[in-house]
């Protein structure tokens, strides 16, 4: 048994010690530097890609920590306990297995807590690579197209997934992207309704993706006051990849499913922008998505 244990300790000591030199190195990389200075713009889904990437940088820690916390309390809780007798040693062994299957539990919730945060996040991603995919189109026709603008001021916090510019004015466009029941009794599970004010899913009524939706328009209309001097109405598009959308009213925000995004960006025909407003607009847009570097 003693080998066991010295052999397990052993083991963790090597463990931690390899993930600090793992850490050194990543530490002593950065000082390298790229042959030219990369400032690009965000592609689609950038700043959920980021946080994606740095979830599972820290899962192989997580999932160790998770099977070692538990263990390793347990092995030492043993070590201890067979050091006691009579009624000491039946209250410490009680109270240790408590703390053991406690520290169990709490890891385990945790570890599968992170797991769908990542499952989720990687389903956002995806949902706003196939916006931008029917978005795409609309470059040759003269829009310029912008993702994860961050704009994040003393009187501005906005985080839009999307935004086009064009002669038809600017639009903002945000993907709500969710994951269908799979029970196949669950009758119209595709479909989500429109009434104008909020949505309807299969499992219930939403305001909150509407109302944010618009907010958002709105913040982003008086930015544009503000930075541009142009009076320009942002107009605000809901997308909800993969669902079929039934629509029983209309409202401030057009709701519309990943592949109809194109058709809502272009019924707007009049000419609202010059050539010089949208340049100007642009520019300001850069200067908050310009910041994929290496």
């Amino acid at each position: 048994m003693n080998t066991l244990l010295t052999g397990i300790f052993g083991y963790g000591l090597l463990l931690s010690t390899a993930s600090a030199a793992l850490f050194h190195w990543r530490i002593r990389s950065r000082h390298r530097r790229p042959p030219v200075e990369f400032r690009l713009l965000r592609g689609p889904g950038e700043l959920t890609l980021r946080t994606l990437r740095g979830l599972e940088a820290q899962m192989p820690v997580l999932l160790l920590g998770s099977v070692a916390l538990p263990l390793f309390t347990g092995l030492a809780l043993i070590l201890y306990v067979g050091a006691l007798s009579g009624p000491t040693f039946v209250t410490t062994a009680l109270l240790g297995s408590l703390l053991t299957l406690a520290l169990i539990f709490l890891c385990g919730r945790h570890l599968l807590k992170q797991l769908n945060l990542r499952r989720d996040l990687e389903l956002r991603y995806l949902g706003e690579r196939a916006v931008a995919e029917e978005l795409a189109p609309l470059i040759p026709l003269g829009y310029r197209m912008f993702h994860d603008v961050a704009i994040h001021g003393v009187d501005s916090h906005l985080d839009l997934d999307h935004v086009l510019v064009g002669p038809n004015g600017v639009t903002v466009i945000e993907a709500e992207t969710r994951r269908r029941e799979t029970k196949k009794a669950t009758a119209h599970q595709h479909e989500v309704s429109f009434d104008g004010k909020q949505l309807f899913w299969p499992w219930g009524p939403d305001r909150d993706s509407v109302a944010d939706v618009e907010t958002e328009a709105v913040h982003f209309t008086r930015w544009l006051m503000q930075t541009t001097g142009f009076r320009v109405q942002a107009m605000a598009v809901l997308t909800l990849p993969g669902w079929w959308i039934n629509i029983t009213g209309r409202g401030l925000v057009t709701v519309v499913n990943h592949k109809q995004v194109f058709s809502a960006v272009t019924e707007r025909s009049t000419a609202m922008l010059t050539a010089e407003q949208v340049e100007k607009i642009c520019k300001e847009l850069e200067s908050h998505c310009r910041d994929v570097e290496a």
